[in-house]
């Protein structure tokens, strides 16, 4: 074998290996299914046979790196069943810091060598061991960009929708840039500093995307955690409401129980002397009162999900909303109380503020669970008013503010698919119903 065949072998190992890297992170995001995972060498073998042929076809850089692009967010909507967006930026990361630092190898190699970037790309040699240089820096610095973009912190940044789009923006006008500036290795520029100039716009470029996405990644991150104090501050609240209902309560039973004992004897009293109709009218009026005093409906047997459904419970009785629930979820469940928090919290606030905004007409909020072998089903049914727009498979909020708002249904799903479960939308736009069934995994 060859030098240059040896050296494009290499290459193609490298570009093989970063496939699987990519593939593997991407993987990561989603729940655990074997038998996708089984599948990414398949995957990352034909995304390099793809590349590999284009490359010895002698195919522009540009069309190089826009045919990864394309073939990476094909293969994560429908492969991975990604939203386009979400493949956009997730592909786009990687193909622009690939571009990048190709950008820096060619200029480097050609100043090495003294050559022009010109003479470089038109040198078989060292047009691939540029390629192949470029590759290993990617496949050694991915553990570094996993450890500092993990997962968790990739996901917080996809589900907020504002920050992904400006991500995905500001991602495509400089990728835009840099491929149409490739056009200089294809003319013969004899000039040193046509070189330096390309390496130092490459690593503006890389180092300005970087402080974008570190920036919106830190802001996602601040939306979450600010949206986690308030789902904790109110159910903080709701615990406190629900303490309190629950203390009156025992209050109006200890009240009754002193009571109880004077009002027997009266009864009785009234027996001995044959009133037997005042005795009844008496122990009517206990009856009467004792269900008066001391009603008390528990919704749901786990206490935070309680809290949540009787706040709900008594807007709605405020607001002359119907509302019924009977929601028993079991103790392996797998959920924090957190979780189930923002869960339920986030369900009964969509519903609540969808039959405020009917004007006239009945609205009611029903929920209801039931067990079925490993899997527990809950399903919260509501009124709403006007037509619900679907993206992605989850309605568009008619809030204005934006960046907090529209992304409750969003988490909810990244919870409950977090634990094996999943999600399902169902709008009846006729009758004005709106159903959310969480299927939930027990451990």
């Amino acid at each position: 074998m060859t030098k240059y065949g040896f050296v494009c072998l290499l290459a193609s190992v490298m570009l093989f290996l970063f496939q699987i890297q990519i593939l593997t992170y991407v993987n990561q995001m989603l729940p655990e299914e074997p038998r996708r995972k089984k599948l990414l060498p398949l995957l990352g073998a034909l995304n390099s046979l793809a590349l590999v042929g284009a490359f010895w076809a002698r195919a522009p850089i540009a069309f190089l790196y826009l045919l990864g692009l394309c073939l990476y967010v094909g293969e994560f909507m429908i492969f991975f069943r990604q939203k386009f967006l979400d493949g956009l930026l997730i592909s786009g990361v990687f193909i622009y810091t690939t571009l990048c630092l190709h950008g820096v190898m060619i200029p480097l190699i050609a100043l090495v060598n003294g050559l022009n970037m010109y003479d470089l790309i038109h040198y078989p040699m060292l047009y691939t061991l540029s390629v192949f240089l470029t590759l290993t820096i990617c496949n050694a610095a991915m553990p570094l960009f996993r450890r500092l973009v993990t997962v968790e912190r990739l996901k917080l940044l996809l589900r907020c929708r504002t920050q992904t789009r400006l991500v995905s923006t500001s991602m495509c006008l400089l990728l835009a840039y840099l491929l149409l500036e490739t056009y200089v290795y294809y003319y013969n520029f004899p000039l040193t500093w046509t070189s330096l100039f390309h390496m130092i716009t490459s690593l503006v470029a890389q180092a300005s995307f970087y402080v974008v996405l570190w920036y919106s990644v830190d802001i996602s991150s601040y939306i979450e955690y600010e949206l986690k104090t308030r789902q904790v501050e109110k159910q903080l609240q709701r615990q406190v409401v629900h303490y309190q209902q629950y203390t009156h309560y025992v209050s109006s039973l200890r009240a009754f129980k002193h009571d109880y004992k004077r009002m027997a004897e009266t009864a009785r009293h009234l027996v001995d002397i044959g009133a037997q109709k005042k005795a009844l009218r008496l122990l009517s009026q206990m009856n009467e009162e004792m269900e008066h005093s001391l009603k008390h409906i528990q919704y749901s047997n786990h206490v935070v999900v309680d809290a949540i459904l009787q706040e709900c419970a008594n807007q709605c009785k405020e607001t002359g909303i119907s509302f019924s629930a009977i929601v028993n979820l079991p103790d392996s469940l797998g959920l924090s109380d957190l979780e189930l928090c923002r869960i339920f919290g986030n369900l009964i606030d969509n519903a609540y503020e969808a039959c405020e905004q009917i004007a006239q007409g009945k609205c009611f909020i029903n929920l209801e669970s039931g067990i079925s072998g490993d899997w527990v089903t809950v399903k919260i049914s509501n009124s709403f008013a006007n037509a619900i727009q679907l993206v992605d498979g989850l309605p568009v909020s008619r809030k204005h503010d934006q960046i907090d708002h529209g992304i409750g249904l969003a988490s909810t799903k990244q919870i409950v698919e977090s634990t094996g479960g999943f999600m399902q939308i169902e709008i009846d736009q006729q009758r004005h119903i709106f159903n959310v069934s969480l299927h939930l995994c027990m451990q």
